[in-house]
């Protein structure tokens, strides 16, 4: 196997990258590797590879073997260092040094109780070889290698001794034993080692064979006048608690526990590694089951649960403690020194369940109990932490939508057994509970009268809906219980700052937020946060959610608090005024050039605008429902010309994203405000805006151009540039052959992209390749913006690829991944992304084999792909399979797309080119898999210019 080493002594033979080493530069590669600093002196060196046969030059000598050295491992490998030579090779390129780092490292870890750096560290070491020339201790005459691996074994030992003490504090007993087992056996006085083997034979074996381990060492000290040391007599302590355990307040696991065993596995180990376990997350998601659940599967000797829920902020905690776990037998008269006492032996673990209102309170008394109690381990659910410096946080998430189905149904076949659920109605009402098991559970306990979809269609707006059984805890008796338990937690200036973002769509940044709570937002949305308001999901930019039900609330009471009108209209104008920075380019170097001044700003504006777009598509639909209020032919300036600065904003973000189903679903609504006169002249050129990037996606939206040149008014005073935008979305179709030869070249550019897409809709490709490549010819690339040169070069590179010529359109890919520096970087990542998948696909069709194919598809990932390109790389990947002979397997991924297509029918309508695309790819699958049946439906078939007569 080999190495992934570039310099490898530790396998047989040694390798330098794959390639055999012997001789003299393997014994100078050894020593240098095996230095400290991996630096040697010339006399060092020479007497480590003639230790017994001086040459008669030695210096000499050693300058040869470093220069065939050299010649093989590169003049930079191996430098000139003061008097000697060093090894200039890092660490993790040279396998005895990586291990011999990572050794020392682990060590400093497990002196530190740090021990998930310590399995990190030993995890993967490399494999240490047998030395054929020794038993334990080489003698005088052994080979430099074999030295090296002598010493390379004892370092190996040392990192599996290190990473048994950490499996066992991991709690990881059955893979630690070995381990363990090994060690002890090399030192038989490693007190260390053995407490970890006893208290790991204790959970694997029984408390019996651990406590015979202690038994023997006990012996053998005794012989000597000895005695075990502290941690002997420590783990002889926890063995024996092991025998009678204590279960303090533990209730039945629940029967149905669903999709929470990795969570139960988690905090078990975190337990092992951290001294303070805080289970964290929203109300109702399940922390108190999951701490019930883990405290009964616990092994250790005392687990004492202790529910707070009840207790009052202000109440003695240190006296309930008491009063939950049972008081020492003598009294101190302190009642913290008893509660220690109470919680000091070995093995202990404290559950503190329902914390959040006690927060305070209970991390002043956690973070003392950890010093006085140095085996206690404490875990706490809240809905916020505890902030103490010893804390590790387990944020427990939402049910997955496979469990959170299963558990309903349980629950509801509880109640009225024998009911009929519906697979689409318990979808929609689960998407409104976002996985949490309280509310689906009350949920469920409503189909004991309510059928699924009649509890769906009235909870949006009645938490109160869902009701839990008398004797459910107050706080958790309706869902809205459980949300105003979590509200009375917050100040003044956090109930407003939920109640505003609630205005918000799910997902959205600080910049967003800032808009609604002012400079503070980022400390508000941190205590949000940490009360499990909110979610925080980062993928690249932290973006905030709030649950649906959260929302719900929130929104109520914004709108009780008299605060909506003021938080809607801050909503509007951050939107306003973010979309009316993005500009519309013209002509070289204007918006969205990457010559441009202020270009950098620019990204920062448009990748703002990106990652908000949920939250400024949510006013656009706000303000064209308002629109259509007031009736679509006059309406408000201030309405129309937010209606169109925001949809420009939006339709640029759409046009280089890929999202065609946006444009072609807001484009025609836009178009109506668009048409009616601006009240100023950045208003203007927003309508203008707009209406070019609609018309100019002519394949997408053939009916838009004879629509606006109708409605659109003759001129605009002072529109300067713009004036040539109204001039070409005037002219009707029958005069694009003529501005394909304009003078301005955004005319020009803007007659040729139409033309070409009505001659592609003609079934005439050719045609259109001859007016896109007529254009390319005439223009200078500086004479247009750089995202209209690029989207030219596209649209070439999409009808050769319909042609079918296949190499011209590797090279047409290469040629525009050149104008990627001319746009932003954030449009010029969406597009890079297209290029190369049109380039492997084009590749695969060149070399249609299998293997080609398998290679296309390891890296074809759809969930990653900007907008429609996932729609068109999941009918590509349906190609692919085809060429790899899995027929079937390519039927099921197109049937997939082509529910995907019925939603462009819904906006294109009937008969739509992306629908027609799809329909042909599942009858040439079809007649793969069945080919008697192609042949008849061949026959059938005439001829015509769609994409099925095609296929």
């Amino acid at each position: 196997m080999t190495s992934p080493y570039r310099l490898a002594l530790l396998t047989d033979p040694p390798t330098w990258c794959g390639m055999a080493l012997s001789g003299r530069s393997l014994d100078l590669l050894t020593a240098l590797a095996g230095s400290r600093d991996a630096r040697m002196s010339d006399g060092a060196l020479i007497e480590a590879l003639w230790p017994n046969d001086l040459p008669a030059q030695p210096l000499r000598a050693l300058h040869v073997v470093v220069s065939r050295v050299r010649a093989v491992v590169g003049e930079g490998s191996v430098e000139r260092s003061g008097d000697g030579y060093r090894l200039a090779l890092p660490k993790t390129d040279v396998d005895v040094r990586d291990l011999s780092d990572r050794v020392e490292r682990a060590r400093a870890c497990a002196v530190a109780g740090q021990w998930e750096q310590v399995l990190d560290l030993t995890d993967s070491l490399p494999q240490v070889p047998a030395c054929a020339d020794a038993d334990n201790t080489l003698g005088a005459g052994a080979t430099p290698v074999a030295r090296l691996r002598e010493w390379a074994a004892r370092q190996a030992e040392e990192a599996r001794r290190d990473r048994g003490l950490a499996l066992e504090a991991a709690g990881e007993h059955e893979r630690a034993v070995a381990l363990l087992r090994e060690a002890s056996q090399r030192d038989s006085g490693d007190e260390t080692v053995l407490a970890a083997l006893m208290r790991a034979e204790s959970w694997v074996r029984s408390p019996a064979a651990a406590l015979e381990i202690y038994e023997q060492y006990r012996r053998r000290l005794r012989e000597r006048g000895a005695v075990p040391g502290p941690a002997m007599r420590a783990a002889h302590e926890t063995v024996l608690a092991t025998e009678s355990p204590v279960r303090h307040g533990l209730e039945p696991e629940p029967e149905h526990f669903l999709g929470r065993e990795t969570d139960v596995t988690g905090v078990l180990k975190a337990l092992s590694t951290h001294r303070l376990v805080t289970l964290t997350g929203p109300g109702g998601v399940g922390k108190t089951t999951l701490a019930q659940v883990v405290a009964a599967r616990s092994r250790r000797p005392a687990v004492y649960v202790v529910a707070l829920a009840e207790v009052s902020p202000g109440a003695d905690l240190v006296r309930v403690l008491l009063d939950a776990v049972g008081g020492p037998g003598v009294v101190s008269g302190d009642p913290r020194r008893d509660l220690a006492a109470a919680l000091a032996q070995p093995g202990t673990v404290l559950v503190l369940d329902n914390c959040e209102h006690l927060a305070g309170e209970a991390a002043d008394l956690v973070g003392p109990l950890l010093v006085a109690c140095p085996d206690l381990r404490v875990l706490a659910t809240s809905r916020r932490p505890l902030d103490l410096a010893a804390e590790h946080v387990h944020r427990l998430e939402a049910l997955d939508a496979a469990s959170s189905a299963e558990l309903f149904r349980a629950r509801a076949l509880a109640a009225r057994p024998g009911q009929v659920i519906d697979d689409d109605d318990l979808g929609e009402l689960l998407g409104r509970l976002d996985g949490i098991p309280l509310a689906i559970e009350l949920a469920a306990a409503r189909t004991r009268s309510l059928s699924v979809g009649q509890i769906a269609e009235r909870l949006p707006g009645r938490p109160d809906l869902l009701t839990a059984a008398r004797d459910a805890p107050a706080r958790q008796r309706t869902l809205r219980a459980v949300i105003e338990w979590s509200w009375n937690l917050l100040d003044a200036s956090e109930r407003r700052a939920l109640a505003r973002l609630a205005l918000l769509a799910d997902g959205f940044t600080l910049a967003a937020a800032e808009a609604l709570v002012g400079a503070q937002a980022a400390d508000l949305l941190d205590a949000l946060v940490s009360h499990s308001l909110l979610v925080v999901r980062d993928n690249g930019l932290p973006r905030f959610h709030m649950l649906v039900t959260v929302r719900d609330f929130a929104l109520e009471q914004l709108s009780a608090s008299g605060d909506e009108t003021a938080a809607r209209a801050a909503l509007h104008r951050w939107a306003v005024d973010l979309c009316s920075r993005i500009r519309f380019p013209i002509d070289a170097g204007d918006f969205g050039d990457a010559r441009h001044p202020e270009a950098r700003y620019h990204n920062r504006l448009f990748q703002q605008v990106a990652h908000d777009e949920a939250a400024i598509l949510q006013q656009l639909d706000r303000l064209l429902a308002q629109a259509d209020d007031h009736g679509s032919d006059h309406l408000p300036a201030d309405l129309r010309d937010a209606i169109c600065l925001i949809g420009a904003a939006l339709m640029r973000l759409w046009s280089v994203t890929w999202s065609y189903e946006r444009i072609a679903d807001y484009g025609p609504r836009l178009i109506g405000p668009a048409v009616q006169p601006a009240q100023d002249l950045r208003g203007n050129e927003a309508g203008l805006s707009v209406l070019a990037l609609c018309v100019t996606l002519f394949g997408l939206l053939s009916h838009v151009p004879t629509q606006v040149r109708s409605l659109l008014p003759a001129s605009f005073d002072g529109e300067g540039s713009f004036n040539r935008v109204r001039r070409f979305l005037r002219a009707g179709d029958e005069q694009w052959p003529e501005l394909i030869g304009d003078a301005d070249p955004w005319v020009a550019w803007a007659a040729t992209r139409c033309l070409a897409a009505q001659q592609e809709d003609d079934g005439d490709p050719q045609a259109s390749l001859r007016t896109i490549e007529t254009l390319l010819g005439r223009l200078h690339g500086n004479d247009l913006a750089g995202i209209h040169l690029l989207e030219l070069h596209l649209h070439r590179l999409q009808v050769l690829m319909s042609l079918g010529r296949y190499s011209q359109v590797v090279d047409a890919c290469s040629r525009a991944q050149v104008l990627l520096d001319r746009v932003l970087p954030s449009w010029g990542e969406f597009f890079r992304t297209t290029l190369r998948l049109e380039g492997a696909y084009c590749a695969v069709y060149l070399d249609p084999r299998p293997e080609t194919a398998d290679r296309l598809l390891e890296s074809l990932e759809p969930v990653d792909l900007p907008g429609t390109m996932r729609f068109i790389a999941r009918s590509v990947r349906g190609e692919l399979e085809l060429t790899r002979g899995n027929a079937r397997t390519a039927a099921l991924i197109q049937r997939v797309s082509l529910r995907y297509a019925g939603h462009w029918r819904t906006i294109l309508g009937s008969g739509s080119q992306w629908e027609l695309y799809i329909l042909s790819m599942c009858l040439i699958t079809d007649v793969e898999l069945k080919p008697r049946r192609g042949r008849r439906a061949r026959r059938r078939c005439r001829p015509g210019p769609s994409h099925l007569a095609a296929a």
